[in-house]
């Protein structure tokens, strides 16, 4: 059953059950709000959000794809229930709660942007919450893997400066060690594709991606 085709009225209906979820947390109704939900997780993916909470994203990325592939409307539904649940727990001031849902959400909605199939997507629109979302998690201490798709996900969206940050907070994170190193090594040669305008108009010209790519060039060899 989690593996049914998302239809266009399938859409409709998630479009519709979110607006009742939306109406019920600007009324305060948070309980209201998360019955909601669980009932949008129960009908959707027949299974509880409680069930959903549980879960590692490894494997609810499992549940979101056919054949190895992400069916991208299905993640995106259940990145958006996340995220509207960590919102009422960030209402009710359960911050550490609140986090952990959104770090969820954000995942699976990167996860349906990066790596996912948008051009047949109908919820696309939704893709506009990964910023807010990002500026929510960012609060906190973030594992390498959720920062690495956050750098690739503002390179992908042209936005060269703030990724270059992200690497930078990456390998910060991680005491310059040898393995992000060289994945920041890495990241960089494929900016470096990039033609001269792509990368002026993101803000992070050539020559400083080339000054930082010989600064960890020099810093790998010395490991």
């Amino acid at each position: 059953m989690l593996k049914r085709t998302i239809t266009a009225e399938l859409i409709k209906k998630f479009n519709e059950m979110l607006h009742k979820i939306l109406d019920d947390i600007d009324n305060k109704d948070y309980e209201g709000a998360l019955n909601l939900i669980d009932a949008a997780f129960k009908d959707i993916f027949r299974l509880s959000i409680k069930f959903f909470n549980s879960l590692s994203l490894e494997n609810i990325m499992e549940m979101v794809k056919i054949n190895g592939s992400i069916v991208t409307d299905k993640c995106i539904m259940m990145a958006k229930l996340l995220e509207e649940e960590g919102n009422i727990l960030e209402n009710q001031n359960k911050l550490d709660d609140a986090f952990y849902i959104h770090q969820k959400s954000l995942n699976l909605f990167l996860e349906a942007y990066l790596n996912g199939d948008s051009t047949n997507c109908g919820l696309k629109n939704y893709f506009s919450d990964i910023d807010p979302l990002i500026n929510k998690v960012c609060e906190y201490k973030l594992y390498f893997t959720l920062l690495s798709k956050i750098a690739d996900y503002y390179a992908e969206t042209k936005r060269y400066d703030k990724a270059d940050n992200v690497i930078y907070e990456i390998l910060g994170e991680n005491d310059y060690d040898e393995k992000h190193i060289k994945f920041s090594i890495e990241f960089y040669e494929n900016l470096l594709l990039k033609s001269d305008n792509d990368l002026n108009s993101g803000n992070l010209p050539r020559e400083e991606i080339e000054q930082s790519l010989s600064s960890l060039r020099n810093m790998l060899q010395n490991k």
